[in-house]
């Protein structure tokens, strides 16, 4: 009979993946010393959307005792990879399904959606407590230190919303819709510019032209553009805004290389979009 030791269980820690590096941190915070984890996503170069996984990643998700997902279609090579696993007593949380978010028109970006985000480490603290009771406590007192760890971004996004409430704001795709919203901003272009951007489709001709207009006009305080997918149309859009005077935020899907964690990557985000209507007012 072949025995395979899980993921970690070698050195006593309990092995874990998550599809995104955004996930991977968050673990690393909630499970400390007693985990190994391993991000499949990590390039901020590699378009999620497109990704295919390879044997390396499915041996590693085999092994493993925990998988974190995001869901909604956003890492769907990651089905592949776990439905070869369920037969090992293997824990599977889909962000997706712990936050209640459905439907085909779902903004899959949920790790922007820094509300919702106690839920999931609530979520992963209990998983790895089921998996290593002995480190419970631990876990559980990490998972609240993150939850705490989040309230100065909820205090950035209060003080926009008290001040600009309604505000409205252009983005060429949804990445940070759930952190726009939370900070009450409203959306001053056609919503199927961005949605045929994520679809990979090219925007229709009047959704541009309405785009370039509101830029043109100032009629939207911020241009909000994903840094890591950027083309000749966003480029073209981003000169409109400066040639307008519309200040630039950028945002990344996953976790850029260098950032210390997922809340100074949030904050720092959410700091620049505050800024930015600071200076448009």
């Amino acid at each position: 009979m072949r025995v395979v030791e899980d993921a970690g269980e070698a050195d006593g820690k309990v092995g874990v993946v998550a599809s995104t590096n955004v996930y991977g941190d968050i673990v690393k915070q909630i499970g400390g010393s007693h985990v190994d984890v391993t991000s499949v996503l990590s390039d901020p170069n590699v378009d999620p959307h497109g990704y295919e996984s390879n044997a390396k990643n499915a041996a590693t998700v085999y092994d493993a005792k925990l998988v974190v997902e995001n869901g909604l279609g956003y890492d769907s090579f990651m089905d592949q990879l776990t439905s070869g696993s369920g037969s090992r007593h293997q824990t599977v949380i889909t962000a997706s399904k712990v936050l209640g978010v459905d439907g085909n028109d779902a903004n899959p970006h949920l790790w922007y959606d820094v509300a919702g985000m106690p839920k999931v480490a609530d979520a992963i603290a209990g998983a790895l407590s089921k998996a290593d009771s002995k480190h419970s406590a631990d876990y559980r007192k990490n998972a609240t230190t993150f939850k705490k760890s989040l309230q100065p971004i909820e205090k950035v996004l209060a003080s926009i919303k008290a001040k600009d409430d309604g505000a409205k704001i252009a983005y060429t795709e949804r990445v940070a819709g759930y952190l726009l919203a939370e900070a009450g901003l409203t959306l001053g272009i056609p919503a199927g510019f961005p949605r045929a951007v994520e679809e990979g489709d090219d925007p229709s001709p009047g959704d541009t032209l309405a785009f370039e207009k509101a830029l043109q006009k100032h009629t939207v305080r911020a241009l909000i553009y994903n840094s890591q997918v950027t083309d000749k149309q966003t480029d073209q859009l981003k000169k409109q805004a400066t040639d307008a005077g519309v200040p630039l935020v950028p945002v990344t899907e996953t976790m850029p290389p260098k950032s210390a964690s997922y809340q100074v990557w949030q904050l720092k985000q959410a700091e620049a979009l505050r800024t930015a209507l600071e200076k448009s007012a």
